[in-house]
């Protein structure tokens, strides 16, 4: 660890509920915390006695509180203290919001693993908020293949990309109409695979939506829709190569494939045109009612085509595929559709572990049915009936997903949690949140434990 400039330097001493008074002065928190500072040439000493909370509500209170003195003081890094009786999921997960907050520069006595996770959720974190002209689908087949050939020689992984050319020619013509007209981050398809020594069982496909600008094409997205966001649309590849990197480097007992279909979705005279027939991958013909609904159809031919290729024993997607994520969950909660009970449990005690919320909710035959068309197969601006046809966006465009694979699905809407909209995510700046990656990880790894 980097040692800290004593005159900027934190340290923070968590307390347990029902502990000693927090010495020094008191400084004003919320929900029961108790925070008392002393300040020295050394820096800010803060003892901080927690409250009965979650570890999400806990690391939102903490972090307001520390935001407050960082402001005031300048305080760039920190040194963390853990009393007895403080639980220890509690004590990591400040630990990794002080790694983040402080750019690495903490000394928290909580082991390698936090610093190696902090160092995958840094990862994710910068692809999402790197700027969309430089974090183009050629730099992402760059940056995949170069860490394959710095890696293959200890983990047994391998990595292939189709370039536009190449998936024009395996049919991926979803993709394809999606980013076709873009001359800077053309379609790709970016698939990296781990198989671990003697592993005979069928992968788990890590799938995530790489989007590296979604102008919302024809229908051009207005303001009000984040437009001048959507650099951050490209997160679920983010995530899927971050929580991939982290699982083969901690030597995850099950093979593994991370498959990213990536563009941009541009407005030209070559772009997608709303009301076209495309035939996918799979051979389903959809119709193309709105040009701003382009992440289900990237997804839908990689999932298609990795699926045929690979034959997962399980598929988990994510993407920042619709605003109705956060509308209806608020921006600091996960919708997961279609997990089953074993990996609902897993993921479960991981979000209750991490501090990072999770709704799950079940496959539906009527959001499965909303998505088809008359016209065509399926239609990509699925809708039910009556007056709830501007309900249910984000299962309706997760169920789209059913319709391109045969393999077990969950797919993960991290539209909300992913990117800070509300300013005040724990240890997250203007950007990216890096959230649900530490759910994930405990979670996989649970899963992964309990089913050998």
């Amino acid at each position: 660890m980097t040692t800290p400039a004593p005159a900027t330097r934190l340290s923070l001493k968590l307390l347990p509920e029902g502990g000693p008074e927090p010495a020094g002065a008191r400084v004003s928190a919320k929900g029961g915390l108790a925070v008392g500072a002393r300040f020295g040439d050394d820096g800010a000493h803060v003892e901080l006695r927690l409250a009965s909370r979650p570890v999400a509500e806990l690391r939102w209170l903490v972090d307001g509180a520390l935001k407050k003195l960082r402001g005031a003081f300048g305080l760039d890094s920190a040194a963390l203290e853990v009393d007895a009786g403080v639980d220890g999921a509690v004590a990591d997960a400040i630990a990794l919001d002080l790694l983040q907050a402080h750019g690495g520069r903490v000394s928290h006595g909580r082991g390698e693993a936090i610093d190696r996770l902090a160092a995958s959720e840094t990862l994710f974190k910068r692809w999402v908020d790197e700027d969309a002209a430089t974090r183009t689908s050629t730099a992402i087949a760059r940056d995949v293949s170069a860490w394959v050939a710095a890696n293959r020689g200890d983990h047994p992984v391998a990595v292939e990309i189709l370039d536009h050319d190449a998936c024009k020619e395996e049919g991926l013509r979803l993709l394809c109409a999606v980013g076709g007209a873009s001359l800077v981050s053309p379609p790709t398809l970016v698939t990296a695979t781990y198989r671990p020594e003697g592993s005979t069982r069928a992968p788990l496909m890590l799938l995530g939506k790489g989007i590296t600008f979604d102008s919302g094409g024809i229908n051009v997205k207005p303001y009000e829709s984040y437009v001048s966001m959507m650099k951050n649309d490209m997160a679920g590849a983010a995530l899927a190569w971050a929580l991939f990197q982290h699982l083969v480097a901690s030597r995850f007992p099950w093979p593994l494939v991370c498959v990213i279909p990536t563009c941009e979705n541009p407005i030209g005279e070559g772009a997608m045109r709303p009301g076209a027939l495309v035939k996918s991958y799979r051979g389903l013909t959809v119709r193309i009612d709105h040009t701003d609904a382009e992440g289900r159809l990237v997804l839908a031919d990689g999932l298609a085509w990795a699926g045929d290729r690979h034959q997962p024993e399980r598929v988990i997607s994510f993407a920042t595929l619709t605003t109705a994520a956060l509308i209806a969950y608020g921006p600091y909660a996960t919708p997961v559709h279609f997990a089953p009970p074993a990996l609902e449990a897993a993921l479960t005690r991981a979000s209750a572990r991490t501090g990072e919320d999770l709704h799950f909710f079940p496959e539906r035959i009527w959001h499965l049915e909303a998505n088809r068309d008359e016209e065509a197969d399926v239609k990509n601006t699925a809708r039910l009936p009556g007056h709830a046809s501007r309900g249910a966006g984000s299962r309706n465009a997760g169920h789209f997903l059913l319709h391109f694979t045969d393999r077990p699905l969950t797919h993960l809407d991290i539209f909300a949690s992913t990117w800070n909209w509300a300013g005040d995510a724990p240890a997250a700046g203007t950007g990216a949140t890096g959230a649900p990656l530490r759910t994930l990880v405990h979670g996989l790894e649970g899963f992964a434990a309990d089913n050998r």
